[in-house]
């Protein structure tokens, strides 16, 4: 098969939602999502947990972690908390938060029809891989669909939203206040008119790029499984920055990391920052906000000039790999633009970490990039808000053997 499919999957029962749909992973610290699990035991991030949220997280390995997965899956499985819907289907998912809507297609894609239109714009780890790989083959089920845009000049997000008109099998708002509702497409005539639409469209992945490759090495290895997806048409969404928390050797002086980021760039100390432009990051420091201006962009090149223009990419270049680097570790954790400033930067200094912040990369660039077969450093992009596991689930077990 090729291009997009129904799939026979199943959606949250209405009563259950609230208990088994999760938050955004990212949005969470470790000590969030421990206690969220431990109010939440029928949440699905029992089932896609990380060895950094286990209570033994230092001695953990993989085979015991996806083995807890599996026999999560297997509680909520017994419990009856999902419903299934009959024949094959497509499904509309809307998300919704505060002023923002967006509509998105529910499918799978066989996998290596996938891999030939699937566009990645991030790198991906390995050992994160090759854990989701041994995840989905013991837990054989999926319920995070990997978000993916594709090019639309408003038809494809027409559709959906016509679809959007009639009752919903489920109408969720959960305590962070996204409100998630799902309708499914039962006019035959609306699904192949998709299919044809969607046929041979790239889809730049915007979330899920582990997911992916985990899916692509499985068929790498002859285990093939479909990939069960969500496609948002590009105008729909809303992409915000991911800011970057960075911790010091001890030792080292922050007034010199400060001093030699403004002998390569300008830098200016302001009284305030609560936005960062293009071309900018902006720093807390010392108590102080400082605003570092990065060199013009170039107005043309190809791929990779543009790339090596991008914000994230210089920061990784210039100052974090060429100026910190050079005195010692590069510490870095991540922070999604979805809080003020000031609340942001109050977090990086409970953790004894500098908050530098970045602003978002622009939704052609990174199609541009992604077409280009080229890939920005690890959190780049952050798409808001998000798609949310235990929504949907598709269970692989009538699917080819997988590996035990």
């Amino acid at each position: 098969m090729t291009g997009i499919q129904p799939f026979r999957g199943k959606v949250v029962r209405q009563q259950y939602a609230h208990d088994v749909v999760s938050p955004a992973y990212d949005a969470l610290t470790i000590p969030q999502r421990q206690q969220f699990r431990a109010t939440h035991p029928n949440s699905y991030l029992q089932v896609t947990r990380s060895a950094e949220d286990e209570l033994d997280a230092a001695t953990v390995d993989d085979d015991a972690l996806v083995a807890r997965g599996r026999a999560a899956l297997q509680q909520i499985i017994e419990q009856d908390l999902f419903m299934s819907h009959g024949a094959p289907s497509f499904y509309v998912y809307r998300l919704a938060e505060g002023a923002h809507a967006q509509h998105g297609l529910v499918c799978e894609v066989p996998s290596e029809y996938y891999g030939s239109v699937a566009r990645p714009h991030e790198a991906t780890r390995p050992d994160r891989a090759a854990l989701l790989a041994k995840h989905f083959a013991t837990v054989k089920a999926a319920s995070s669909p990997v978000a993916c845009t594709v090019r639309d000049d408003g038809s494809l997000d027409d559709i959906l939203v016509a679809v959007a008109i009639d009752e919903p099998i489920l109408d969720l708002t959960s305590d962070d206040g996204l409100q998630q509702t799902v309708w499914r497409i039962s006019d035959l005539a609306v699904q192949l008119d998709l299919q044809e639409r969607l046929q041979d469209a790239d889809l730049f992945i915007i979330d899920g790029h582990h997911r992916s490759a985990a899916n692509q090495q499985l068929l790498s290895q002859g285990v093939d499984i479909p990939v069960l997806v969500t496609i948002f048409p590009e105008r729909s969404l809303h992409l915000v920055g991911f800011h970057r928390f960075l911790k010091l050797d001890e030792g080292l002086d922050p007034r010199l990391l400060l001093a030699e980021i403004g002998r390569r760039f300008v830098v200016e100390a302001i009284s305030d920052v609560a936005t960062v432009e293009p071309g900018h990051v902006a720093l807390f420091l010392n108590d102080e906000w400082h605003v570092v201006q990065f060199d013009e962009r170039p107005v043309g090149g190809g791929a990779s000039i543009r790339l090596g223009s991008l914000d994230p990419v210089v920061l990784e270049r210039e100052i974090l790999t060429s100026i910190v680097g050079a005195h010692g570790t590069v510490d870095v954790t991540y922070m999604p633009d979805t809080e003020p400033f000031s609340v942001i930067a109050e977090s990086a200094a409970t953790q004894g970490r500098i908050p530098i912040f970045v602003p978002p990369v622009a939704i052609e660039d990174m199609m541009a990039v992604a077409e280009g077969g080229l890939t920005m450093p690890a959190k780049s992009t952050y798409f808001t808000p998000k798609v949310r596991s235990g929504v949907f689930l598709r269970l692989f077990d009538e699917l080819a053997e997988l590996p035990a």
